[in-house]
């Protein structure tokens, strides 16, 4: 593990590869070695191998975000559409947090799947209570994506309202011609009031 770190640290993938493959072989049940072992086969540009061995380490530590991200990336890199979509529903029903349910958003919109997108994109939103600003700029970007601008706006000034610092969020309300504040409502004294 110790030469497979130095390596890696160095950016010899093949040769952290094999350093982590030997430890794999003694201790299969090491999630850490079969983490970094389907990074390195990933920066090989090896996704197929990356994802069992990735799989394996999510298997041990499912509570890993780290983990399950790779994996989700692997599982898109070789084309393995179907598994990456079973992998992240399951998690996102399992988990039901804000985030989990932003991945499968994501990872929905990039195989092209906007139903699934979308009951991802609502269900975060439903699970955030207007807490986090995120699931609304996903759903702004998604919005974007299929030339919807109004309902783009829309979740754009809703993520405003959450998080008013954002500066993604006031830079894309500005590329849809909006001056971020308070005069987005019209409604400046109520406004005003709830901020004092």
């Amino acid at each position: 593990m110790e030469r497979g770190n130095y390596a890696m640290w160095q950016g010899r993938w093949a040769d952290a590869a094999l350093d982590y493959g030997k430890a794999v072989e003694q201790h299969p049940g090491d999630w850490e070695a079969q983490f970094k072992l389907g990074k390195c086969y990933l920066e090989m540009g090896d996704p197929l191998m990356a994802s069992h061995s990735l799989a394996i380490a999510e298997s041990i530590q499912p509570s890993n975000t780290e983990v399950a991200d790779l994996l989700a990336v692997s599982l898109l890199e070789c084309g393995d559409s179907n598994r990456l979509y079973s992998f992240l529903l399951s998690r996102a029903k399992k988990n039901q947090t804000v985030r989990a349910w932003i991945k499968l958003a994501e990872y929905s919109m990039a195989l092209d799947d906007p139903d699934s997108a979308t009951v991802a994109i609502n269900t975060a939103i439903a699970l955030s209570d207007g807490q986090n600003a995120e699931p609304y700029i996903v759903a702004a970007t998604f919005a974007e994506r299929l030339g919807d601008n109004e309902a783009a706006t829309i979740r754009w000034k809703e993520a405003w309202y959450i998080n008013p610092q954002d500066q993604r969020v006031a830079e894309a309300l500005r590329s849809h011609g909006i001056v971020p504040g308070p005069t987005m409502t019209g409604i400046t004294e109520d406004w005003n009031k709830s901020t004092r």
